[in-house]
């Protein structure tokens, strides 16, 4: 509120003189207020409170990648309704119907996960109770609650302002140290909660909830029907993904081929077989047509503008880490927890990856605390190589290790 006040100048009024053009039509006082330095309506106060307050959750580069990603989404759009208009058919005619939809009605209804993304950005509605659902998360005990109060007391022993706080946090049961923000829900690991490290991880969500970035990685996530919702860790995969880049990769509707050899060893040569093959290969194309109708087309075009703006987010948020005095604790966190994830990443400016090297994160927090915290963090995204953040197509706004 006060910086919004500090940049609002009063304009001088110029006294009234009767030569002025169209002074005629304005002579009557009446139609001044008496009162120059009267209060503003409390509507218009009201109304300037919360510009000041919501401000802080829009970048304009941010909504500019957004709309560009949901531009590249519009062929996922299209098959979506495609997809809504093939399913009420065969429903109306297994079931007989002789009503059917109207094309607007499937117009509708494939535009609703666009909408429910869109709507991410201007609240946070849903976003916590689906992602807390959807992560297997827990509501706090009583000494977990405590840890976390004890951390927030001593984050804001070191701010001058009010600290944002998530509108619900949740625990999930792992024990690797790990947390993030989505839309402004906080989750926390209970091997972080029980390690001394909890007020500088904190500290580093904090400074996600308190930019756009919560919302933003809400409203990407909602772009991708059942998106993975812890996202990536800070190598951009997780154990089971690296686990299965390991192996031979089959094609995802390799089980339609296996389903249509089996038929045909079952019933044997046939004059139906053409017709069987037809049916089948239909079969394949509405398959892929869901996979693409799932989502992540955009995504995929931009990741690397996506993957370069987490990695300068990453940075932004140790920055605001440091600020709360919390450099060096949020330093030794990674020295210790991240940075043996880290590997080699070619091309990392081709690619979504979220996170910047271990390294470099831990070399600019220990030069903030070195300068006091006044160095101003790297917008570079390239900065250290190169991204619960998570890629783009499921970010978690910030997961730290995991």
């Amino acid at each position: 509120m006060s910086s919004f006040r500090r940049g609002c100048r009063r304009k001088e009024v110029r006294p009234f003189r009767s030569d002025d053009k169209g002074a005629h039509a304005m002579q009557d006082s009446s139609s001044f207020p008496q009162d120059q330095g009267q209060d503003p309506h409390p509507a218009l106060v009201a109304l300037r409170e919360l510009i000041e307050q919501e401000k802080q959750f829009y970048s304009p580069e941010a909504l500019v990648m957004y709309a560009v990603t949901l531009m590249f989404e519009t062929p996922v759009i299209l098959i979506r309704i495609v997809l809504v208009a093939i399913t009420w058919n065969i429903v109306t005619l297994i079931e007989d119907h002789t009503v059917t939809a109207s094309s607007d009605a499937w117009i509708y209804i494939g535009l609703i996960p666009t909408a429910w993304s869109a709507l991410a950005l201007i609240t946070s509605l849903g976003s916590a109770w689906w992602w807390h659902t959807r992560a297997g998360g827990r509501d706090p005990s009583s000494r977990e609650q405590l840890a976390y109060q004890d951390a927030i007391e001593l984050l804001e022993a070191n701010s001058e302002e009010p600290l944002p706080r998530p509108g619900h946090w949740f625990v999930i049961d792992t024990p690797q140290p790990d947390a993030a923000v989505v839309g402004n829900a906080l989750m926390l690991s209970r091997g972080l909660l029980e390690t001394e490290h909890l007020p500088a991880v904190l500290a580093h969500e904090l400074g996600h909830l308190a930019t756009p970035d919560g919302r933003l990685t809400a409203a990407l996530n909602r772009i991708v029907i059942l998106s993975n919702p812890f996202g990536h860790g800070a190598d951009g995969q997780d154990d089971e993904d690296r686990q299965r880049s390991r192996e031979p990769r089959r094609g995802r509707g390799h089980w339609i081929t296996r389903m249509q050899e089996a038929h045909k060893q079952l019933t044997g040569p046939s004059e139906l077989d053409p017709m069987i093959d037809i049916a089948y290969g239909l079969l394949k194309i509405v398959f892929y047509l869901s996979l693409l109708g799932k989502g992540g087309l955009g995504l995929w075009i931009t990741k690397p503008a996506w993957g370069q703006y987490w990695r300068a987010r990453e940075y932004k948020a140790d920055q605001y880490a440091a600020q709360l005095g919390q450099a060096e604790e949020l330093a030794d966190f990674l020295e210790i927890h991240a940075l043996i994830h880290d590997h080699p990443v070619p091309f990392m400016w081709l690619t979504e990856h979220t996170h910047p090297p271990t390294e470099l994160r831990v070399d600019k927090l220990r030069n903030l605390n070195d300068d006091g915290g006044d160095e101003p963090a790297s917008d570079d995204g390239d900065d250290g190589g190169g991204g619960d953040e998570p890629s783009p197509g499921t970010p978690d706004a910030g997961p730290l290790t995991a």
